[in-house]
């Protein structure tokens, strides 16, 4: 099939429109370039397309299936994981109540949380908007743990800024375990009943349960309603309320006429020109092909298909891919590390009310002084995070037939919550992204997951697990009722790394703007270049502050015809 060249003239074409996209795309369009923006999925309209519309939510499809095979992942090679360390096996996951832990050898197969959509991932997102702490920029100077950022909290800041306004975040300026800030766009969420009953708890343990900064705006942004408080983040927001980069950064783009978006457009290869720049971007949309051209291009399809694509696209001049002189594209992924307990109390404390994960505890956001924990990491409270949510699925989980299911449902709807904690992975090059020999439908090669945990790691889901547990005991909860861990099944949604930023083309793929070092006219604006993970806290709000700064450059390079 030969591909047709598109005749309009564009100056940057934007791969991908979740976090890192949409905001590049918003940063160029409004700084007067015109911009093309490619996404493999479709759009969606929330008043029709999320489950949640429905009265029968819950036995319905996910409205964001389109990553998923009857196999597996549509880009990953399903296969089991690393070896587990036996002395760790107290952290095994359970999935049901009363479930016996299940003894395993290694890991269960990469499961990848991301969606194909315009709006990519935050259309399932729960909204958290976190600024990364200062210390997170800084980890191997002052804890002696990973790689110090190439920019400061302080280069940052302004960005962050710019970002919370756009999205409209919601939350409390007065958190002593963040660098000092003015007032967010939009107040605090009040805490939810569930969330107000755990800070009590932690409340005893002499730590700190606070409000989480949130995009979802508490009064009107941009003309959109205000957060409707009814817990349905990950199934899409209905209401049109959660601050998703469709409805954010693309619709101001849209505004500015300069931005062209195509869903539905599958990116095949990147074409290299003989003075080594990116001439061009073959791209599939229904049964055709085409091929894009601009002055620059830019990567955000996040940390597993940005390697993806740069390692398929080889060739004679560049056998081991584009942008991989240093042979570090792919490496130094960042998975989710996770520790989760879900627990019932002998109350109805209504969890699934309000914003899912509406407070966090940052006590623990530092190593830990005498080092028996080299990962920072934060504590969390879900409604949603444990698998229940409604009735069905209270139904569904709970165990029992005729009046003993009748009161098992009456003693746990409403009385559960689930307690976790988030932390910083150990970046290893080991852990990595590589082509398998296998190919997709449209001959692009599937990849492979390496991902093992180091002793740090392992140590931190043990901390979280304890922590969790021990909240729930101070908190009054009566029972567990499961437990998770990435120990033994992976859950990635905060995924990075596998194109890092650095100052050194010979440690690092990218500069601290996001640049090739390799390919002048090549910029990456997703997960795959953080070098950290900000210490446990999400990491959207600092891929779409780190976008921002990357357009800004990429237009400051245009007018002074450095591109």
């Amino acid at each position: 099939m030969i591909a047709a060249t598109k005749q309009e003239a564009f100056d940057a074409v934007v791969v991908g429109s979740g976090a890192g996209g949409g905001f590049a795309a918003m940063g160029l369009a409004e700084a007067g370039m015109r911009v093309l923006l490619l996404e493999r999925g479709r759009s969606f309209e929330p008043a029709r397309d999320f489950p949640m519309n429905h009265p029968d939510w819950e036995l319905r499809p996910r409205a964001f299936r389109d990553t998923e095979t009857p196999t597996g992942d549509a880009s990953i090679v399903l296969e089991e994981g690393a070896l587990l360390d036996q002395r760790y096996a107290h952290l095994a996951s359970s999935s049901r109540p009363s479930e016996a832990l299940k003894p395993r050898s290694r890991r269960a197969p990469f499961r990848y949380e991301r969606v194909f959509g315009l709006g990519g991932t935050t259309l399932h997102y729960q909204g958290e908007a976190h600024r990364f702490p200062d210390h997170a920029f800084r980890p191997a100077s002052l804890y002696g743990f990973g790689v110090d950022w190439p920019l400061s909290h302080g280069d940052l800041a302004p960005y962050y800024e710019r970002a919370e306004h756009v999205l409209g975040v919601a939350g409390d300026p007065a958190n002593p375990f963040k660098p000092p800030r003015g007032p967010f766009p939009t107040p605090a969420h009040r805490l939810s009943y569930a969330s107000q009953r755990i800070a009590a708890g932690a409340a005893k343990l002499g730590w700190a349960l606070l409000p989480n900064s949130l995009a979802l705006p508490t009064r009107s942004v941009d003309g959109r309603r205000p957060c409707q408080r009814s817990g349905g983040c990950a199934q899409g927001c209905i209401f049109g309320a959660k601050s998703s980069v469709d409805l954010t950064a693309i619709r101001r783009a849209e505004r500015t006429g300069r931005l062209q978006v195509e869903t539905g457009s599958r990116v095949l290869a990147l074409e290299m020109g003989h003075d080594g720049r990116v001439a061009g971007i073959l791209y599939r949309r229904a049964n055709s092909l085409y091929r894009a051209r601009a002055r620059v291009t830019v990567l955000a399809m996040g940390a597993v298909e940005t390697p993806r694509l740069l390692l398929a696209s080889r060739s004679a001049s560049q056998p081991y891919g584009i942008a991989n002189s240093s042979g570090l594209v792919g490496r130094f992924l960042l998975e989710t590390l996770l520790s989760e307990v879900t627990v019932r109390f002998d109350e109805r404390i209504d969890a699934y009310k309000g914003p899912p994960i509406d407070s966090r505890i940052w006590n623990f956001s530092r190593p830990s002084l005498d080092g028996s924990v080299r990962s920072g990491y934060v504590l969390g409270v879900s409604g949603t995070l444990g698998g229940f949510h409604g009735p069905i699925s209270h139904a569904l989980l709970l165990p029992g037939l005729g009046r003993a299911h009748k009161d098992a449902m009456r003693s746990h709807f409403g009385a559960v919550v689930t307690l976790f904690g988030i932390a910083e992975q150990e970046p290893r090059a080991g852990n990595r992204v590589t082509l398998a020999d296998t190919k997709d439908s449209d001959g692009v090669p599937l990849v492979r997951i390496e991902s093992a945990h180091s002793e740090t790691d392992l140590l931190a889901l043990d901390a979280m697990l304890a922590r969790a547990k021990e909240l729930a005991r101070s908190s009054g909860a009566v029972e567990v009722l499961r437990q998770a861990t990435t120990y033994d099944l992976p859950a990635a949604t905060h995924v990075g790394g596998s194109c890092r930023m650095g100052t050194d083309p010979r440690a690092s793929v990218v500069t601290a703007y996001g640049r090739s070092h390799d390919v002048q006219n090549l910029f990456i604006a997703d997960a795959s270049v953080l070098p950290g993970q900000g210490a446990g806290d999400s990491p959207s709000l600092s891929i779409q502050a780190l976008a921002l700064r990357t357009a800004e450059h990429i237009v400051t390079l245009a007018r002074r015809r450095e591109l």
